[in-house]
């Protein structure tokens, strides 16, 4: 298993190299991000109420960006788009880190995840244009197992290099010095995405093409599976850092570790995601990892015990995610080419809305003291999107243990609209 999946990353073109390389880059800076900046919020003197206010700020700026940075997407090169709108995002993150004044914080957040969400919904048609059919799940499980494994970095980093500023006697916060070195690693990211190649296979793109708002069936259920995953990430995801650090009573540096931790196990679990999709299905996947996965949530909500909580997060990331390269790759399998920018928009506006709605309830409840509670919701809500990605997919997914690896069986077509003939796509061969 493993050395076919080395002997297939090995064959990828350099424009997915270098996107790798910017995803290792990005990966260590939200390592970074994750550990420290709840923290560094906080730390400044605001409650966990305005820290959900922030949260949700960033997520909904996205989410209303989402649909219009997917129709662009479909117009207009993805090459071009990446690097203006990469660079943007970092530019105007800079006064996170630089001020304490809520609206400059408020504004920045907003602003700065209109322009990342830009980049990151260009970013999967990118790479399914950049590689083939065959390779499409490996692509992006690489992509996903490097971001992890970059985030085991950055995880540790956000732990120790708070203590580390302390040591060498560098003057200033130690969470604000933390966040401006991660935001130099960021920078050299989005410096790699500057030797891009044209694709050649690339469709041509048109300012006015043809186009339409309504999406076809099989995005509209990809998006509701968003829109309900989203509500379940938003009550705890954002959180855990608050989770590890005030509920179980863990040190920064160890809450960095457990992370890195976890990474690691999301690594092992990307790489194994092609070699199950492949015997059980890539919906059936997501279902069967997906609900493997809530026993150890509901540990962490009845838990005090750093061991275990330490333990049940690490399974709960492990299980819970690692079937998300396979889900994208029958996403992009599915949509038509001329609509995957609009349809990566249409469901990171339902999953962006619904985090952002989620992180800002979640964390007036914690405010109130109330922990457990956004548990039981996060609990429901994926036992819900589990459910509704079998009914809707999986059911009519074929075993395809004697299928050539990286196909699936045909959907019925009733998932996808009739549509006119659309031009041939050589890098969908």
């Amino acid at each position: 298993m493993l050395r076919d999946y080395v002997r297939s990353v090995c064959g990828f073109n350099l424009n997915v190299r270098l996107f790798l390389a910017q995803t290792f880059a990005a990966g260590i800076y939200s390592g970074i991000y994750g550990v420290v900046f709840n923290l560094y919020v906080l730390q400044m003197g605001f409650d966990t109420g305005f820290l959900g206010l922030l949260l949700s700020t960033t997520l909904l700026a996205s989410a209303l960006a989402s649909v219009p940075a997917g129709i662009l997407c479909d117009r207009f090169d993805h090459k071009a788009i990446l690097i203006v709108f990469s660079l943007l995002s970092v530019i105007t993150a800079l006064p996170l880190f630089l001020s304490s004044s809520p609206a400059v914080l408020l504004a920045s957040s907003a602003v700065s995840g209109i322009f990342g969400q830009i980049s990151i919904v260009c970013a999967t048609p990118f790479l399914t244009e950049n590689c083939e059919p065959d390779s499409m799940t490996h692509v992006f499980s690489a992509n996903q197992a490097l971001a992890w494994a970059a985030s085991v970095i950055g995880y540790a980093a956000g732990g120790v290099l708070p203590y580390l500023w302390s040591y060498v006697r560098v003057a200033g916060d130690q969470y604000r010095l933390t966040m401006l070195a991660a935001l130099v690693l960021l920078i050299a990211g989005w410096a790699l995405l500057l030797f891009l190649r044209e694709n050649r296979y690339a469709p041509h793109r048109s300012c006015r093409p043809s186009f339409t708002l309504r999406p076809s069936p099989a995005v509209l259920k990809f998006a509701l599976i968003c829109l309900i995953t989203g509500a379940g990430s938003g009550m705890i995801v954002p959180y855990f850092n608050v989770y590890f650090t005030r509920i179980v009573h863990a040190s920064v540096f160890a809450t960095g570790l457990i992370f890195a931790v976890a990474s690691l196990f999301m690594v092992a679990g990307f790489v194994a995601i092609p070699w199950l999709s492949e015997r059980v299905g890539r919906a059936r996947s997501a279902v069967l990892t997906q609900f493997a996965s809530l026993p150890f949530l509901l540990l962490m909500a009845v838990t005090g015990n750093f061991l275990i909580a330490s333990a049940a997060y690490v399974m709960r990331m492990f299980l819970m995610n690692m079937a998300m390269p396979a889900t994208t790759s029958l996403q992009m399998e599915i949509i038509r080419p001329e609509e995957r920018g609009y349809a990566v928009g249409l469901m990171s506006t339902g999953q962006s809305l619904a985090i952002a709605g989620a992180t800002y309830l979640s964390g007036l409840l914690m405010a109130g003291g109330n922990y457990t509670l956004p548990f039981a919701v996060t609990c429901t809500a994926y036992i819900v999107a589990a459910g509704l990605m079998y009914y809707y997919f999986a059911r009519h997914e074929a075993p395809p243990a004697g299928a050539p690896p990286g196909r699936s069986t045909p959907l019925p077509e009733h998932l996808i609209r009739a549509s006119p003939p659309r031009h041939r796509d050589p890098a969908n061969d």
